[in-house]
């Protein structure tokens, strides 16, 4: 185990070490840039021999600076097919610059060459640390990475890092600390803030017994846990490799600005030579300073027309929506889905578990011939050995140990209910089939839910009505999407009454009961069929991955789903709130909306200084370059401040 974690930090330090070498070897090209390019300044002068020198100095300069630029461009060139990307872009207008010279001795341009490269660096730079700012925000909103675990080893406690954590293994947490695994409390109590997983901003009370999961924190009492997830099967683990590897998936912005690119840059680099070299044709053919001057406007274009500030901030802005999502317990697993969401006209919902808590309660006691305390003895005992969800419902908060002590000639008939003797009394409980078969009569009842009857020595002793809670926020997630222009259809394997009882409380358009899986599916090609826009379902049971894989956008709940919808869903609520989908469709259109903002910004900014370099005399060459460099890490911080705003 010691060998693990020192080899885990070994390797965390390696990437530190790597990362801070390449910082301080981009920090002395920079430096050497500055120094050499000053030294040529400052020696330049009308004689051919310091002429030499002060292009050597340069071109020594620009070479530190821009090796990689050149190197990255051929590259696309080469493998890519893309002879116009950003780094070809400002190789050109540096080569220009430095053909500036040759016009005249009072032009010294193989400096502004050097300084187009020079400030195309620095800003790459900002954008890099403004990108990594981004991914290391987002790793910190959706979830915490443990920096240890305090391991049991018999009555010892060793260190140790959470990736050498095996299945099996018991691991103490104290106040403050970060839980380093998945697993199930065996010993203590505590309250737990669950707000970077889920979003949850109270803590939850947790005690023996309740699973809890890593990357949230105890925030009172002392926990024992016992690990049943390796870190690497684990909650925090699989998020931040979701939202690491979501960015891969390209929304429709994203797709759009790569073709974009393509056909824009040759565009701009062809208005560039036609500006260089048709209007000296007409009005200084023989005038150097004519050629000069149209030459240097062309430079000037090109440095401006590099689209390198639509092409990092688009994609950042969806990482920083993806980051955003991931605050407020939504994982969304590609930046496409966003494109899907913005197009969402029908959410396709399951009931049991999702709409609902999938949790029975009782809504209902009618005893007959007993008072209802000894109705409600009679009935826990005869499903006291059951483990029927709705003997667990009908149990809830009952001694069963102490109940089933006093059973005895127990027996259960599987799918109609349960005979025992307690105390002398014969007691049967279940469905009305078994009560047939018993040959004693029930009432007709008329009720929505479940109902279970109960007889006490052959005599019908009364019945209880059990329903799936309807839970509070399904609510507000059908008045959302109402609110969105989205219609909600509701499908389920329940009875028709309970499904419609259900559906008309929470105001759904359509419903449809009584399904089987397979005809769910059906229906749901009916919808994706029947609509240009793109269709959501929304579930968290084995039977609904098939419909959540179908569907355009397919929804799992995160805490009590399971694995299978999980892994076959585009979007994961970890929380299990329902309405976390408007959520979801907010910050999809925010999302949308600031990558609409940077293209518009990019492009508007940089027709105005395009135009007033064709026109203005003088126009400075560090202008152009600000206007790209500059602009572009304007941009990655106006994507990155997504990650902060506020959605209701």
């Amino acid at each position: 185990m010691a060998e693990i974690e020192q080899c885990t930090e070994a390797k965390e330090e390696e990437k530190k070490s790597h990362s801070k070498k390449t910082l301080a070897v981009f920090i002395i090209r920079l430096a050497s840039t500055a120094i050499l390019a000053a030294l040529a300044y400052f020696v330049f002068t009308e004689s051919a021999y310091n002429l030499a020198l002060n292009l050597t100095l340069n071109i020594l300069a620009w070479l530190i600076c821009a090796y990689d630029l050149v190197y990255d461009g051929f590259k696309s060139m080469v493998k890519s097919h893309n002879p116009f990307d950003e780094n070809a872009l400002m190789t050109l207008a540096s080569i220009g610059a430095f053909c500036l010279r040759f016009f005249g001795p009072k032009y010294n341009e193989f400096v502004e060459a050097v300084m187009v490269v020079f400030l195309y660096q620095i800003g790459e730079l900002f954008e890099e640390v403004a990108t990594e700012k981004s991914h290391n925000a987002i790793k910190n909103a959706i979830g915490l990475r443990a920096a240890y675990a305090n391991k049991l080893v018999g009555e010892e406690i060793v260190k140790t890092s959470p990736e050498s954590l095996q299945i099996g293994d018991k691991v103490l947490v104290k106040v403050g600390e970060i839980l380093p695994g998945d697993g199930k409390i065996v010993e203590g109590e505590g309250t737990i803030d669950m707000s970077s997983l889920t979003g949850e901003s109270l803590p939850i009370e947790k005690k023996a017994g309740d699973k809890v999961n890593s990357g949230t924190i105890l925030k009172s009492g002392s926990l024992t846990i016992k690990i049943e997830k390796t870190y690497a099967d684990s909650t925090v683990s699989k998020i931040l490799s979701l939202v690491e590897n979501s960015s891969k998936s390209k929304s429709h912005a994203d797709r759009f600005i790569t073709k974009f690119a393509r056909i824009y840059t040759p565009i701009v680099v062809g208005l560039a030579v036609l500006v260089a070299v048709i209007p000296p044709l007409f009005h200084g053919l023989n005038d150097s300073a004519v050629w000069f001057h149209y030459l240097y406007i062309a430079i000037c274009l090109l440095v401006i027309s590099c689209p390198c500030a639509i092409v990092i901030s688009v994609p950042l802005a969806y990482f920083s929506g993806i980051g955003l999502a991931s605050k407020h317990g939504i994982v969304i697993k590609g930046a496409a889905y966003f494109d899907k969401l913005n197009e969402l006209g029908v959410l396709v919902s399951d009931k049991t578990g999702t709409l609902t808590y999938g949790d029975f309660r009782l809504t209902k006691v009618v005893p007959v011939g007993l008072d209802k305390g000894r109705f409600a003895s009679y009935l826990r005992a005869a499903e006291c050995r059951s483990e029927h969800p709705l003997a667990k419902a009908i149990l809830k908060g009952a001694n069963v140990g102490e109940i089933s002590a006093k059973v005895t000639s127990y027996s259960e008939i599987a799918g109609k209910g349960e005979k025992c003797i307690y105390e002398g009394k014969s007691l049967i409980a279940g469905r009305k089939a078994l009560f047939d078969e018993e040959k004693i009569s029930l009432p007709e009842v008329d009720e929505i839910g479940s109902v279970v009857y109960l007889s006490v020595d052959g005599k019908y002793a009364g019945y209880v009505v059990l329903n799936d809670v309807v839970r509070k926020e399904s609510q507000a997630l059908v008045a959302g999407c109402k609110k969105l222009g989205v219609r909600t259809v509701m499908l389920t394997g329940d009875k028709s009454r309970s499904a419609e009882t259900v559906a008309h409380t929470l105001g759904i358009e359509e419903c449809h009961s009584e399904l089987l899986p397979q005809e769910k599916t059906d229906l749901l090609k009916e919808k994706i069929d029947g609509t240009e826009k793109s269709v959501a379902y929304m579930g968290d049971g084995i039977n609904d991955a098939p419909s959540i894989i179908l569907a355009d956008v397919g929804v799992a709940m995160g805490g009590c789903g399971s694995d299978m919808a999980i892994d076959s869903a585009d979007v994961v609520i970890m929380n299990d709130d329902p309405s976390k989908i408007v959520t979801a469709l907010s910050i999809a259109r925010s999302t949308r909306r600031r990558a609409i903002e940077d293209i518009a910004i990019a492009l508007s900014v940089k027709l105005v200084i395009m135009i007033m370099a064709l026109f203005l005399p003088n126009f400075p060459l560090i202008i152009a370059v600000l206007a790209d460099t500059g602009l572009t890490m304007l941009l990655a911080i106006y994507s990155l401040l997504l990650l902060y705003k506020r959605v209701r």
